[in-house]
């Protein structure tokens, strides 16, 4: 077996973590073929295979995608897994597949990370999600590549249900941050995106709240005997804008049920101009909860919030103003 020099350099250099391209030999062997414009992109991201150190070898494929954000698109280039006629740890003959998105379709970016298990999703307006997993120790790095989307998401002003959202944060006012001694880390993690984004203003705060669904005939009294076995509970979230997207910073999930520890950070953006719809409606479940349900084109977004808090009042304002807006603009 030979390994050329960019094969030796790229086992060399490799690791958990996320590098930025700048030049051609840093683009990583397998994704050489892709006609890449370096000079065109705003920001080029590879991510690595989820592997240890030691199992890597010099001759295999290093790296699972190659993420390129350019002014109108974001292209991503992702490793195919290796078939038997492939290579021992490398690409299967197709070598890898091509997706691209173009900005003004982008709706929604989630960035989950539960310890060292990250996944960056991105909603597009037909309803379909890319998602990448990565190495949660490169959360810096995909926070790059959320603040490159919402520099695109900038060049479009919000619609009607954008404006009723970013109103009625306005008119809430700043918030607190303070959710409480469990989810001081939520409180961290926003307090970085205003650093990094300084017009984001955080609009509402709220801590977990333990629930209790109906108990009502009984198929809900059986209901309430499992919840005393594992109890839910609605996590807790900061809520905050600009003028160019809604931020959400909460838990990988609005209702976990049982008694674990939740160590888990989620970041949502949703840009103001993707927004066609709100609406604010009761939880199917659990009365003390409230959903919210954001849509863009064919994606559908659910918040859930605690009922009667700050983050409840203001959807509802926002709901409320889009309707508003809507019908003035019908008469």
């Amino acid at each position: 077996m030979t390994t050329d020099a960019a094969g030796t350099s790229e086992y060399d250099r490799f690791g958990p973590w996320i590098d930025e391209v700048r030049t051609p030999s840093d683009v990583p062997r397998l994704f050489r073929d892709h006609p890449l414009d370096l000079d065109a992109a705003r920001l080029v991201l590879k991510v690595p295979r989820n592997i240890a150190r030691r199992d890597a070898t010099p001759d295999m494929d290093l790296y699972d995608h190659l993420l390129v954000l350019d002014a109108h698109a974001l292209t991503t280039l992702s490793r195919r897994p290796a078939v038997a006629a492939g290579r021992r740890g490398g690409a299967s003959p197709a070598g890898f597949s091509t997706s691209t998105v173009p900005l003004v379709d982008v709706v929604a970016v989630r960035d989950d990370v539960s310890l060292l298990d990250g996944r960056l999703t991105i909603r597009t307006r037909d309803g379909a999600e890319l998602s990448v997993p990565y190495n949660g120790s490169a959360q810096a790095r995909v926070a790059d590549l959320v603040a490159g989307l919402r520099v695109a998401a900038a060049d479009a002003g919000p619609g009607v249900v954008g404006r009723a959202l970013r109103d009625a944060a306005r008119a809430a006012g700043p918030s607190p941050l303070e959710p409480g001694h469990d989810d001081v880390a939520l409180a961290s993690a926003m307090r970085e995106i205003v650093r990094r984004h300084p017009e984001v203003t955080p609009s509402a705060c709220h801590g977990r709240v333990p629930l209790r669904p109906d108990a009502t005939g009984l198929r809900g009294r059986a209901r309430l005997a499992l919840h005393a076995l594992s109890p839910a509970t609605l996590h807790g979230a900061v809520l905050a804008t600009d003028d160019v997207a809604l931020e959400v910073v909460g838990r990988h999930a609005w209702v976990l049920r049982g008694r674990s520890p939740v160590h888990s950070r989620s970041r949502l953006v949703v840009p103001l101009a993707a927004l066609d719809g709100l609406h604010v409606a009761p939880h199917p479940v659990y009365a003390l909860a409230t959903t919210a349900t954001l849509t863009a084109g064919e994606a559908r977004l659910e918040l859930v919030v605690p009922t009667g808090s700050v983050a409840h009042a203001l959807l509802s304002d926002a709901a409320t103003r889009a309707a508003d807006a809507g019908a003035r603009t019908a008469r």
